[in-house]
């Protein structure tokens, strides 16, 4: 037997997500499987990481065909959910005689992943007994069941960690994830893991501290511990000393805790274990808000275990979510307030009300007569106490007072590769639309496309041409830069043009539904380049609907103060530009360094 895992990222243009996407599901499953003899190390793989964190729809899909695997299992989340979906069904139908399972949080009762999928089998809630299970009827040759359920929950002490057993490598500068527990001893409406595991169940103490030991002797970029509230319990203080005495690199630490449990006494052996960053969820400061969604909170404890933290110098990143039920925008604008008052703000994490499959808050999101999107991420998107644009609003106030960006946006790269797939295509030249239409699994999940403004025929033929890409590769996200020297590109054409290539429903695009920025396009994000400095600036004020981008040459100058006032997009090569200039330059954008594009000043 031949098995294949494949979690696939959460896409963004740079593809810095994707070093976020740690298949720990993958490594447990096959970790059990191997320690009860139903399966070997030679019999299992994990989708080459290169491919999954670059590939293209099309490439993903071919990569999974290539494997000739008998059992391909998707692990599903909110962010990979759509996608998977589509890649599942095509490479189904071209392994007619494999069989396809998928697990995860998004198989609930009541979605409808439940009712009709690409998937032979679908795994609920802990898997590795489930799993276990479907290889044994494989091997036996027996049909699949359409939902597989562990009875019991699995006794922890005997599932090997996937990190030590060689499942899952440890690699230095990359993250590793470790929990130490499953369950949650809260009920929060929003959230299913306390209520998907209703008993709290500890991993061997013994094996996260080895864990953690050989994490540091490798060199890993950062130890996230997973666990939901990870000062609950009696060990904790104890786990934090021996964590001090084998984090011998000092590798940085994440945890999640409440902030209104902590002391003086704890902030001190998170120091001394390496934490660097905590994350707490505060929410609101709206007690009814907070208790409709089982959420208790004392604000004086709250800004105490804060002030605990920052005088440990420990980063402390508050959660909050917008559109609770009797959280209004005045609420809102409260909390921030208080966030502001702690000198919390710049860290703060701001997220929409997430109707998450199984939880609470879906099943009463009618009660609250919440107005919901039906696609991954499930925001709320208006209530009786906030609308729509009361919440745009909010997020505006958020950036304001705390002098943050919400959603940044995408920015174009035009090296012409990432992990080996094309990233950047000038289109300009018909043969390489030609070239996009015949190679749509040479591309990347992500491509910068260059197009000339002023040239009718490329343009055309660029609109009918994406009809095959969406057909191809419909999850792709597209940088579409309009090049011209004499005029701003109208709108008409813009839209034309974005029109062509967009998917409504990518969850790139859904997760930036409440952006204020003036674009709303995000999948598909629409530029205007030129080198004409009057015109950049005209089109910065006028053209709302385009990104603006100034080309600035080795030879060329530029006025700085206006540069700085208007902050366009600039685009320069860095072997050209003058020292000064350069040091000028990253100077004007020493806040804003995503900004900052560097091409070959021959490209233009």
């Amino acid at each position: 037997m031949k098995v294949l895992f494949v979690q696939l990222p959460v896409q963004d243009p740079g593809g810095e997500d994707s070093k976020a996407n740690v298949p720990l599901a993958a490594g447990y499953l096959a970790a059990y499987a191997e320690s009860m003899g139903i399966l070997s190390r030679s019999q299992w793989s994990i989708l080459d990481g290169t491919i999954n964190a670059y590939g293209s729809d099309t490439a993903i899909t071919e990569a999974i065909v290539a494997s000739e695997a008998d059992l391909i299992c998707f692990s599903l989340y909110a962010w990979n959910l759509e996608r998977s979906l589509f890649i599942a069904g095509k490479a189904r139908e071209r392994l007619p005689r494999s069989r396809f399972i998928a697990g995860g949080p998004e198989i609930a009762e009541g979605m409808p992943i439940m009712d009709r999928s690409p998937f032979n089998a679908l795994v609920a809630d802990e898997g590795e007994l489930a799993f276990a299970e479907i290889l044994r009827d494989m091997e036996k040759h027996r049909p699949l069941a359409r939902l597989y359920k562990a009875k019991e929950l699995l006794d922890l002490s005997t599932l090997p960690s996937p990190y030590l057993v060689g499942a899952l490598p440890l690699l230095k500068d990359k993250p590793v994830h470790i929990e130490t527990l499953r369950g949650c001893p809260y009920r929060c409406a929003y959230c299913f893991y306390g209520k998907q595991y209703p008993v709290l169940r500890r991993f061997s103490e013994k094996d996260v501290i080895a864990l953690i030991r050989q994490a540091s002797q490798t060199g890993v970029s950062e130890i996230y511990l997973m666990d939901p509230s990870f000062q609950y319990g009696d060990r904790a203080a104890d786990m934090l000393k021996e964590i001090a005495q084998v984090n011998t690199a000092a590798i940085p630490i994440h945890a999640e805790l409440r902030l209104d449990m902590l002391d003086d006494g704890f902030g001190s052996l998170l120091k001394a274990a390496g934490v660097a960053s905590i994350e707490a969820g505060l929410q609101s400061t709206n007690p009814k808000a907070l208790e409709a969604v089982g959420r208790k909170m004392d604000k004086k404890d709250f800004a105490r275990g804060a002030e605990i933290l920052q005088k440990q110098r420990i980063q402390v990143k508050t959660g909050l979510i917008l559109g609770l039920p009797f959280d209004g925008y005045e609420q809102v604008i409260e909390t921030f307030d208080f966030l502001g008052m702690q000198g919390l703000g710049q860290e703060a994490e701001l997220y929409p009300l997430s109707f998450l499959p199984g939880t609470d808050a879906r099943e009463r999101a009618d009660e609250w007569r919440m107005s919901r999107m039906e696609l991954p991420p499930y925001w709320v998107t208006s209530n009786d106490w906030i609308s729509g644009d009361d919440m745009v609003d909010a997020i505006s106030a958020f950036e304001e007072s705390f002098d943050v960006e919400w959603a940044s946006p995408p920015a174009p790269h035009f090296g012409a590769e990432k992990g080996g797939f094309r990233s950047f295509i000038d289109t300009r030249k018909l043969e390489n639309i030609d070239w996009m239409r015949l190679n749509p699994g040479k591309l990347a999940s992500s491509v910068t496309l260059l197009a000339d403004a002023d040239d009718p025929e490329s343009l055309s033929r660029l609109v009918r041409a994406a009809r095959d890409f969406r057909r191809d590769n419909p999850y792709s996200l597209y940088q579409i830069v309009l090049c011209s020297e004499t005029r701003i590109p109208s709108e008409r054409l813009v839209e034309r043009i974005q029109d062509a290539f967009i998917f409504p429903d990518h969850y790139y695009e859904l997760s930036h539904y409440f952006s204020p920025d003036p674009q709303e396009g995000y999948q598909v994000r629409m530029f205007f380049a030129t080198k004409n400095f009057s015109l950049a600036y005209r089109a910065i004020e006028e053209a709302q609907d385009l990104e603006t981008m100034i080309l600035i040459s080795g030879k060329g100058g530029y006025n700085a103060d206006r540069l700085y006032e208007l902050l366009p997009y600039v685009v320069f090569d860095r072997e050209k530009i003058p020292f000064d200039r350069l040091y000028q330059l990253l100077g004007l954008y020493a806040d804003f360094p995503h900004m900052l594009i560097e091409a070959p000043e021959d490209l233009f």
